[in-house]
């Protein structure tokens, strides 16, 4: 709720929120009876007054991925809130951690499996090893695919450049238009 009030402070239309599911629950989500269900009531448990607040001031709250290894689950989390104030978010980094490490699909799977629920991009660079946060190019993510899952979209997600070092931010940005991804 603190995060709230500044953003209703300061104008903000949009808050990034991490996604409750990890590698862990991935496979273990079917173990116990009823867990899938509990994770959903938990967090609604949880965030119930604070989405009411979002929707008061005009914000969304984007769920980002984290461990995510099912690019669908944080989509029908998101729907569950049957609210304008929770959509999705992906970071691209995390993305390719999880597709690296756990054997999650590519990034841009997520893309396609977030659709027009997708409102916020983190844009950052990894080797599917670790969570890098390198500039655009120094990774091995196939940019190429990603931006074509975007581009059909029709919700127009906003797209941060969030890397280490904020002095690669104009190198990342030209890396984009260097490959024809960006203007």
């Amino acid at each position: 709720m603190q995060a709230l009030d500044v953003c209703a402070n300061i104008g903000a239309t949009q808050m990034v929120i991490h996604s409750p599911y990890t590698s862990w629950s991935y496979n273990n989500l079917d173990n116990n009876k009823g867990e899938r269900e509990k994770i959903i009531e938990y967090t609604h448990s949880t965030l119930k007054d604070a989405v009411k607040r979002a929707e008061d001031i005009g914000l969304t709250m984007v769920i980002e991925n984290i461990e995510d290894k099912d690019p669908h689950i944080r989509v029908g989390l998101a729907d569950s809130f049957n609210s304008p104030a929770v959509a999705v978010s992906i970071d691209t980094g995390h993305a390719h951690y999880a597709h690296g490490y756990t054997g999650a699909p590519p990034v841009d799977y997520y893309v396609h499996a977030a659709g027009n629920r997708l409102q916020h991009v983190h844009l950052q660079d990894a080797d599917g090893y670790a969570d890098r946060h390198w500039s655009l190019g120094e990774g091995n993510i196939h940019w190429r695919a990603v931006f074509a899952a975007l581009a059909k979209l029709n919700s127009n997600p906003r797209l941060i450049i969030e890397i280490k070092d904020k002095s690669k931010i104009p190198a990342s940005a030209a890396y984009l238009a260097s490959v024809g991804l960006a203007e």
